[in-house]
This record gives C-alpha cells, structure tokens and sequence, in this order.
C-alpha cells in the first residue's frame, strides 16, 4: 500500500515537472524563434498549469497576491478605458505570466531540486545560444531600422534576444538560479562564475552600459552569495527603496548635477540620458491629465502618438510608465511588492548573503531607471526569487 502511494506521489511529480518543463519552455523561447505554434503551446500549458494549481489548492503568498493585484488593475483600467490595447491578448499575456510565476513559486517550494534544474537548463540552452549569436555576429545577427523622426533613422543591431537592451534580465534570472542550483543541488561554485561572467562580457559586447553595470552588480551579488562568509557591508533595505526613489526623482526633475559623474563617468550617457529625458518630459504631462487612475495600456501606435515622437512607444522609466498606465493606485500596488521585498530580504539572518541579494536587487532597480521591465516575465521571476530567497533557502535550513 505504501508503495503504491509513492508511486502515485512520484507520477504527480514528474507530470508536474514535465508540465512545468514544457511551459517554461514555451514563456522562455525568445521572441527569434516565436511562431503560432508555440504561442499555441504556451496557452495550453497555460490552462494546464491553472488546473494543476487548482487541483493542488496552491495559496498564493504575499507577493503573489499583490502581483496578481499589479496584473489585473492593469487590465481593468485598459478596459475600462476602451484602449486598443483591451483586447484578449492583454488578457492572455498577462495571464500567462501570473500562472508562471504560481507555477514556480509553488514548485520552488515544494520540489525544489527539479524545479531548479528545469529552469537552469531551457534558460542556460538560451542564453548560450544568444551568446553565440553576439559573438559570432558582433554587428548583430540581423538589423531593425530605427526610425528618430520623420527625416532620419538608423540600423540597430538585433541579436536572439533583441537588441542590446533587451537581455540583460534573462542573463541576470540564470545567475541566481545558477547559484540556487549550487545550494540545493550542491553543484560547482565554479558554474555560478561562468555564468555571471558571460553575463557581463554579454552585455560589453552589445555595448549596453546600463546593461553592463546591472550585470556587474549581479555578479557581486551572486559572489557574495556563494563565496563570501562575512562582510562588513550593512546596508538597509527599506534605505535602498528609498534611495532609489530619490535618484529616480532627482532624474525626473532634471536635477542631474549631483549624478553628473556618475551618468557620464560610469554609464557612459549624456545627460539627456541619450534622449530619454524628452519621453520623460512628454510623459509628465500626460500623468497629470490622469494621475489617479493612469491611462491603461496603451498599444505602439497610441504612444508614439501621444509621446509625440515616433523613436518612443514607452517612456523608458519603470516609474513612469507605471504611473502612465496605472497612475498613483498602481503605483501604490507596486510599492507594497517593493515594501514586500524588502521586508523579506531584511529577514534573512547571515549579513553576507543579505548583502549579495541586495546587490542583485539594486542591479534591478537601476535598471528600472532606464527601462520598463515589468512587462516581461523574466523581470518578475527576479523580483520573485529574490522575494522568496529567506523562505526557499534559510527557512528550509531551518527545518
């Protein structure tokens, strides 16, 4: 009888497992290789995950809830509004991310090792690839035209993951998970070197200097994870959130001159922050015409419009776009999830692996500067991880 029953467990899991494998496969797959069928793909196993994590009764944590919260505000209020955007693709895409992240957290949690070694392997099979791809064409594997204005345009380099941009989240997700496949699977502290040092080798050769900087960050952080036994580091959680929204503030407002030397020295821009400065200023006072509520997703075509340049279809400022499409009350939601994190982060009792995942964390944040992430499934997954670091590492030491 007991035999039977392991058997039984033992069926639920791989199935589990394969379920995961295939789905994470499918939300992986960078857009190079996107077809209709595999998008096909990813809906299915997107119904197939939601019934799994009925059947299991899975209970969303803290974090999920307020994502879940992030997700379907959005939704509403793109809706609500008529947007073009408010479609069912909105609905599915976002959708497929929430059960995503259930899916992981879940499994994380409850058959971590597969769990782990699943993600290791779909997103190093990735990055790999897309190395390859800079390395061997380092003037891109194919070009986009760049359209500024109305008289002028540019040819950008596109590599497996998009342009320079766009990859710096997927390199940063396999170091950590590298770095937890060390811890539950005991594998070589020499793996989580290699690939934090292709992540920023990666991001040279693209020639982002954001990216660059966010993958340095990381790789400190994923160093102090594994290597270091004591820091005399002390940094403050709640003190980074606070930090970064200042900076983040100061930036908007244009007063730049305190950050001069870092924005020129370190990160190689001009201080119009090679032009985003003029999308921050258009965005502002489309903030102000709807600053409760925001403006819901908007499609590619309704930004450029109403950015009124067609070089933007976002304002490359997390913090903006998010009060853009959600105004303060999203905004709000995201602060609890960032409250959440480091509530979380601060719980963690050995000051040199806090430290490391306070690198990690800053290298998100600053990213977030410049960029908008959260429409990407790979940036949740981060923000995820390091969530959760406390309960999946040193709550389960505990027990």
């Amino acid at each position: 009888m007991e035999c039977e029953v392991r058997l039984l467990l033992d069926l639920k899991v791989k199935k589990s497992s394969i379920l995961l494998a295939v789905y994470l496969f499918s939300m992986f797959l960078p857009g190079y290789f996107s077809s209709p069928i595999m998008q096909m793909v990813s809906n299915i196993m997107m119904v197939g995950v939601a019934i799994y994590l009925f059947s299991v009764k899975y209970k969303p944590s803290r974090f999920m809830i307020l994502t879940i919260c992030y997700f379907a505000y959005l939704i509403a209020i793109t809706f609500i509004y008529h947007n073009k955007a408010a479609d069912i693709h909105l609905i599915i895409s976002n959708l497929k991310i929430i059960f995503m992240l259930c899916a992981i957290e879940y499994l994380l949690k409850r058959t971590p090792n597969s769990t782990i070694n699943i993600m290791f392997f779909i997103l190093i099979t990735f990055v790999i690839i897309d190395f390859a791809s800079i390395v061997l064409f380092p003037n891109g594997l194919y070009q986009t035209e760049q359209i500024w204005n109305e008289w002028s345009s540019s040819q950008e380099a596109q590599w497996i993951y998009g342009n320079k941009n766009n990859r710096v989240y997927w390199y940063a997700v396999l170091s950590i998970i590298t770095w937890l496949r060390y811890v539950f699977n005991n594998k070589s502290k020499v793996m989580v070197l290699i690939t934090s040092g292709i992540s920023i080798v990666a991001m040279m050769l693209v020639k982002s200097s954001t990216a660059t900087i966010v993958a340095i960050l990381v790789s400190v952080g994923v160093f102090y994870l594994t290597y270091k036994k004591q820091t005399n580091i002390n940094m403050n959680s709640y003190g980074i959130l606070v930090i970064y929204g200042c900076i983040t503030v100061l930036i908007l407002l244009g007063s730049t001159s305190l950050l001069k030397p870092f924005v020129e020295g370190v990160l190689h821009k001009d201080m119009t922050f090679t032009g985003r400065s003029t999308a921050w200023e258009r965005v502002l006072l489309l903030i102000a015409s709807k600053p409760v509520f925001g403006w819901g997703v908007v499609d590619g075509e309704t930004a450029t419009g109403l950015l009124k340049s067609i070089a933007f279809v976002n304002p490359h400022n997390q913090l903006l776009d998010c009060l853009w499409q959600g105004g303060i009350i999203l905004v709000f939601i995201l602060s609890l999830i960032m409250i959440t994190i480091a509530s979380n982060i601060t719980k963690i009792p050995n000051r040199s692996k806090r430290t490391g995942i306070q690198f990690v964390w800053i290298g998100l944040l600053i990213d977030m500067i410049f960029e908008v992430l959260l429409g990407t499934g790979a940036t949740w997954i981060w923000l995820l991880l390091i969530n959760h670091l406390y309960e999946f590492v040193y709550e389960r030491e505990v027990s």
